[in-house]
């Protein structure tokens, strides 16, 4: 399963997973979950806590503001996650300009940039 989010101010410290995936897990209720940035390959595993509130929201807790500071995720990031059914999300990080994120540590050289300001081109109204 894949889903986006964007980076809001109050996602800096837990970051809220969306009701269809917490669906899709079908009553599993994982305490802990892996995240991996999406051009490291299997180099770099975050450990991250898993929460839940009384109405069944799903949150990424503690470990999350680690890896927001890791990756330097700012407001108004597009993240796109995707999860491998072992409680590993790959995340793939993409900036205000659109572009997806070069780390030191990638070994993906591969780009979206140009596909996601097709996209803005064509959503700008003239």
């Amino acid at each position: 399963m894949e889903f986006f989010t964007i980076i809001l101010e109050k996602s800096s410290s837990r970051q809220v997973l969306l009701d269809n995936f917490v669906k899709m897990l079908d009553g599993h209720r994982p305490q802990n979950m892996k995240l991996r940035q999406g051009g490291n390959g299997l180099r770099k595993l975050w450990d991250v806590e898993v929460v839940f509130d009384t109405d069944g929201s799903m949150y990424l807790d503690r470990g999350w503001k680690q890896f927001v500071r890791a990756y330097d995720l700012r407001h108004g990031y597009f993240l796109v996650f995707r999860y491998d059914d072992n409680a590993t999300f790959t995340v793939k990080v993409f900036d205000t300009t659109m572009c997806r994120r070069r780390y030191q540590d990638d070994d993906d050289a591969s780009t979206l940039c140009l596909f996601f300001l097709s996209i803005r081109l064509f959503l700008t109204p003239i």
